[in-house]
């Protein structure tokens, strides 16, 4: 057996954990699609797929779509239009960049959790992961549906624009007319021979921006929800620590409260991996998605109210709808873990509470303070350790979006007076 082959053995035996596959198996297909899945075996063509894609993205979509803003300038629409789209392309090109940079960190985190889930549980424990399990499942699903009603509603969106947009005659000569993006390139698209290569490749980068903005914010919250899960199960070896036949055996008590402190610091380890890792990531999707809520938002009101009243098509609103839900939606995964992050991490201490600690020797009661102490500073995930996500944070973003949503109409309204 080669090496590759043996490699491609332990891949197949670490990672065949049914439950394990439940949690995350839908992030690792999209990611598989990407590239960007960190495969011990991958092959030349496997590690470059991702820079790949990522270089499709930049090249086909947000370098056209940016040089056709300085065609657009002046045109207040225009101009929100391209940047309502171009913030989350961009992301999209660094998130696939980071998951390639941060290949490393994401093998051991998933590797971690593999592990967790092959370790023999008791019956009480695995459904505390499972609880956590299916809320990651719930949110890959809900994702994923999401992307892709997106992407078919993009699709057929610019499709029909496309074609009113031929027939027109008073466009800028310099914009390429009934690509999926506003381009401004160096080629003239009316011929046929650029045309359907350009379409077909900004087809495939769209979907493939699409899906890295959403797997990535997916397989982060399953991380993240697993290590919540597993402070669950550090909860409930907690409470059953000062049972009679632990309690009564000092050896017995100091091995399984050594136990508890190392994988209590593990779990810690693990969040302040996603945090040094993952954080400076987050600052710009929190700051892209105030500005898109707010662009779409302006977009969507001034094409009912403005000139074209009455006659603004079903697509276009159902675009513009499932756009800013599928922003709002992935900014709102991170608030919703962190908030469980937040619940979980801090709730140790109150298990040591809820144990017959009051049974134990003295010496033994006085070492579980330590676990507690520990705890007493709950974990976070931070937008670029700025600020910390929680629901809090999330009705904040909402606030401040339509604060500069307000500002946009106002601007407007001056400009058409």
């Amino acid at each position: 057996m080669t090496k590759t082959e043996e490699k491609s053995q332990v891949d197949r035996t670490v990672y065949e954990n049914e439950d394990f596959n439940y949690a995350i198996g839908w992030n690792r297909f999209s990611l598989d699609v990407l590239g960007a899945w960190p495969r011990r075996n991958s092959g030349i063509i496997g590690r470059q797929r991702s820079l790949v894609c990522a270089l499709g993205i930049i090249i086909l979509i947000y370098l056209p779509q940016s040089a056709s803003v300085v065609v657009h300038w002046g045109n207040m629409d225009a101009v929100i239009e391209c940047l309502s789209v171009n913030g989350p392309v961009f992301l999209a090109f660094a998130k696939l960049l980071l998951f390639r940079y941060r290949r490393k960190e994401i093998r051991m985190l998933i590797d971690f959790m593999s592990d967790d889930w092959n370790t023999p549980r008791s019956l009480e424990e695995r459904e505390a992961m499972l609880r956590t399990a299916k809320m990651s499942r719930v949110i890959s699903l809900g994702s994923g549906v999401i992307t892709h009603t997106l992407f078919v509603a993009y699709i057929f969106y610019k499709i029909y624009f496309g074609i009113e947009d031929m027939k027109r005659t008073d466009l800028d000569p310099r914009l390429a007319v009934g690509l999926l993006h506003p381009a401004r390139l160096p080629f003239d698209t009316r011929k046929i021979e650029y045309f359907i290569p350009m379409w077909i490749g900004q087809c495939f980068c769209t979907y493939f921006s699409m899906t890295i903005y959403a797997v990535f914010d997916c397989m982060i919250s399953a991380v993240v929800l697993h290590i919540c899960g597993q402070f669950s199960v550090i909860g409930l070896a907690l409470r059953n620590l000062a049972d009679d036949q632990v309690g009564c055996r000092s050896d017995l008590f100091r091995e399984k409260l050594a136990a508890i402190v190392k994988r209590h610091e593990k779990l810690n380890d693990s969040i302040g991996v996603i945090e040094d890792s993952f954080s400076s990531i987050l600052l710009p999707q929190m700051l892209i998605c105030t500005f898109t809520f707010c662009f779409q938002g302006f977009a969507l009101i001034t094409s009912l109210l403005g000139s074209s009243t009455g006659k603004i098509t079903f697509l276009e609103t159902a675009f513009s709808v499932t756009y800013v839900f599928y922003t709002v939606l992935h900014l709102f995964v991170y608030c919703y873990i962190g908030d469980q992050l937040l619940v979980e991490s801090s709730s140790i201490s109150y298990s040591v509470y809820d144990s017959h600690w009051y049974n134990l020797p003295a010496r033994h009661a006085r070492s579980l303070l330590f676990v507690g102490y520990r705890s007493l500073r709950p974990l976070k995930i931070t937008a670029g350790k700025y600020c910390g996500f929680s629901r809090n944070l999330f009705i904040i973003v909402l606030k401040t979006s339509m604060g500069y949503l307000s500002m946009l109409l106002t601007v407007k309204q001056r400009m058409t007076d």
